[in-house]
């Protein structure tokens, strides 16, 4: 049932819906560049004579819609827009049955045979109009970063990872993956190294998955579904009224902010979430939720063909990390954003938030400060500290940063413990041993903090449920505490 309501609800689900509001949108694009570049009128009405699946891959292609985007931009014509206009035309003429910048793939391969499947982008593409386009977009958005050919194991992963999300959700992957035109696999090099998988607003219908995390096929289920939410939630938002006002860096400079509270290096600014980039997040978390729980039900039938999802790195999300997450960020929005989502990104969340509702057995408390997505952070940190070679002044940092954690934790348990052997564990941790790496002895302190905090959280969620003021001003300076923290190790967390 809830397959099939986050595939059919119209109109957050219903791709269907959502494409031929698309087509309309971009038809009233080109009609408005018409007056300035004629050729933007004979796109439209080609457009109009081609059949549906022509138009979804030509409506969906990254370039022909950046060309859109960018033309729109520009006060006189541009060659370069000209002329893929006119070569979008060519191509319909000569009866293509893919996307412009598909046609010249060569042997293109897909993810999978179902209908409406995406492409697998490859560096034998030829170097026309739409091939050098769509490399300028990529550099333009991500720097010099190479892209690379698939090898046929990619490729069998990739399609593996589609094949078992569709066993898990099979109206909701369609009707997901079908707003995902392009595929690219990058290198574990430069800026890609730190992502396993990415989506950008200005290369629509398009993803990116670094090659070196193709290991897990439930991981690669769950990133085609995370980025092709995205996706989905790009082709929503050209069609709805999502935001109360576009947002430019300009716009968004002083606007109200979310916390990814779990992320490593929680201090840093990636981490602080404008209304757009929290609603897309909360949408994937709320799918990948479901996803989780279809993983629990069905994970003894499926391993014996795709394996353990967390049997081989990197690992699947698991359930509570994406429920948890998602009721943070639903409760957030709603805080913090409300002013600048427009009448469709209300309901919207909203009716995330009613299929959260529906699927969480267990949800949060309604007051909690969320100690949990903190702790994990706070640990994650630490793991990935440990072992690196710092320089000097990054392991006084370090040390620094263990000495003010221990007065903190100190000061918690003088309140909530004073007669309690958690004292006499914390101040022994916070004792280094010469003999062993400073980052090795980080972890340990944390790990002890970790258990220690952990003890006196009953739910999980808080200390000593249910909270009192006395409980809440502890939890705010373990917040406070770790927000610190995470501002000083960004230094070290970036030469890890």
């Amino acid at each position: 049932m809830v397959d099939e309501l986050l595939a059919r609800h119209r109109p957050f689900g219903d791709s269907e819906y959502l494409h031929e509001h698309l087509h309309v949108r971009y038809k009233q694009r080109l009609g408005r560049l018409a007056a300035t570049i004629p050729v933007a009128g004979e796109l439209a009405r080609a457009l109009d004579d081609a059949t549906d699946d022509v138009r979804y891959r030509v409506i969906g292609d990254p370039v022909v819609r950046n060309t859109i985007h960018q033309a729109q931009r520009h006060d006189a014509p541009q060659p370069e827009h000209e002329e893929i206009f006119r070569e979008t035309i060519r191509l319909l003429k000569e009866g293509s049955a893919g996307g412009p910048l598909e046609a010249g793939g060569g042997n293109v391969r897909r993810i999978g045979a179902a209908p409406g499947y995406g492409w697998v982008w490859s560096e034998a593409h030829s170097d026309d109009v739409f091939g050098r386009a769509f490399r300028k977009i990529v550099h333009e958005n991500f720097g010099g970063q190479p892209l690379m050919t698939p090898k046929p194991d990619d490729l069998a992963l990739l399609a593996k990872g589609a094949t078992l999300l569709r066993l898990l959700m099979p109206l909701t992957s369609h009707s997901v993956l079908g707003h995902t035109h392009l595929v690219v696999l990058v290198p574990h090099a430069g800026t890609w190294s730190r992502k396993g998988s990415c989506s950008e607003f200005r290369i629509s219908g398009t993803i990116f998955i670094n090659r070196k995390m193709l290991q897990n096929p439930w991981w690669v289920a769950e990133h085609l579904l995370h980025e092709s939410l995205h996706q989905k939630l790009y082709d929503f938002r050209h069609t709805h009224s999502l935001l109360t006002e576009d947002l430019t860096p300009e716009t968004t400079e002083n606007v109200a902010r979310v916390s990814a509270i779990w992320n490593v290096g929680g201090a840093h600014p990636v981490n602080y979430w404008d209304a757009f980039r929290a609603v897309a997040a909360f949408h994937v978390y709320v799918h990948q939720a479901v996803v989780c729980l279809q993983t629990e039900r069905r994970m003894a039938e499926l391993a014996s063909r795709f394996g353990s999802p967390y049997g081989v790195a990197p690992a699947m999300t698991n359930k509570r990390d994406a429920l948890e997450r998602a009721q943070y960020l639903g409760r957030k929005i709603k805080e913090l954003c409300w002013p600048e989502l427009g009448p469709a990104g209300r309901f919207l969340v909203d009716w995330l938030l009613s299929v959260l509702q529906g699927v969480d057995a267990a949800p949060p408390p309604l007051e909690t400060s969320y100690i949990h997505l903190l702790l994990h952070r706070y640990l994650v940190e630490a793991v990935t500290i440990a072992g690196k070679k710092l320089p000097p002044e990054l392991e006084a940092a370090l040390l620094g940063v263990i000495a003010d954690e221990a007065d903190t934790i100190a000061g918690v348990l003088r309140v909530i413990d004073a007669e309690g052997p958690d004292s006499g564990r914390l101040q022994e941790a916070s004792v280094r041993r010469p003999d062993q790496a400073v980052g090795a002895e980080f972890l340990r302190f944390r790990n002890v903090v970790a258990t220690i905090l952990q003890k006196f959280s009953a739910d999980g969620y808080g200390l000593r449920r249910p909270p009192s003021p006395e409980s809440i001003a502890l939890e705010q300076r373990i917040q406070a505490m770790v927000e610190r923290s995470s501002q000083s190790l960004i230094a070290v967390l970036l030469a890890a």
